[in-house]
């Protein structure tokens, strides 16, 4: 009786700082899909103002879907190599600067604004490429296998939320100041939260809010709590791999 008592009172003072980081990770994947969705909402002004064709705006739209899928095996290998947080706050700080500086198109015209803007729609996919992994590492260091799903959702669902509360303000924004304005405050939102997540953002072993027994609990659920602890021995990927995911694939089919 004695045992279940003592084990109740530890599961009462347990930390709970995974919620709070998943909460940052909802956050910073909310701002994410705003980003690499302003120019839907200023596309329209853009093209009038810039003086650009369907084909040219159908160009910069494709422009960050295809770095994005090329950035996404090399982006990963990236969040092995040298950790979640930095690799992730390079992601965060980059890819707000380059959404910050679409409002600078205004400067160029013709075709020189056609391959501005593609130039940094592409360079805002390339930076948003590790996000989704990065996200998927944390969640596996900071939370027990009991629990993944739920901060997984959690964390994906930012996708759709981002919809709801920033569609809205980019239109008004785009709408009352013009859409070089917008592409600034949705720079600069990012820029402040890759702030915020430079000063939070943890291992748990070195995070100062965790106590052991939120600690014991991650690690005996089967968290990786020192994943970025074990990133030096991380190799990086190889043909005979790739060729090895392709026979595998083959033998299947």
């Amino acid at each position: 009786m004695s045992a279940t008592v003592s084990e109740a009172v530890t599961v009462l003072k347990r930390t709970h700082v995974r919620y709070f980081v998943v909460f940052l990770l909802f956050l910073i994947t909310t701002v994410n899909h705003a980003d690499r969705a302003a120019l839907s909402i200023a596309g329209p002004h853009v093209s009038k103002d810039l003086g650009l064709g369907p084909v040219a705006l159908g160009y910069a739209f494709s422009a960050f879907g295809w770095s994005y899928a090329a950035a996404q095996i090399p982006g990963g290998w990236l969040l092995d190599k040298f950790g979640s947080k930095i690799i992730y706050t390079f992601s965060i700080m980059l890819w707000s600067i380059f959404t910050l500086m679409q409002g600078w198109i205004g400067f160029f015209d013709g075709a020189a604004a056609v391959l501005v803007l593609f130039a940094l729609r592409l360079l805002v996919g390339l930076a948003e490429a590790p996000s989704f992994p990065g996200n998927a590492r944390i969640v596996s260091a900071w939370f027990p296998g009991n629990e993944r799903g739920t901060a997984s959702a959690f964390f994906n669902s930012g996708q759709y939320f981002a919809t709801v509360l920033f569609t809205p303000l980019m239109a008004w924004i785009t709408h009352d100041s013009g859409w070089h304005a917008m592409f600034f405050v949705m720079g600069g939102v990012g820029v402040v939260f890759g702030l915020i997540w430079i000063k939070t953002i943890k291992d748990p072993k070195d995070h100062p809010a965790v106590n052991t027994a939120e600690l014991d609990y991650i690690s005996q659920g089967g968290g990786l709590i020192g994943l970025d602890q074990t990133k030096s021995v991380i190799t990086g990927p190889r043909w005979s791999d790739l060729k090895e995911l392709l026979r595998l694939q083959t033998h299947d089919q």
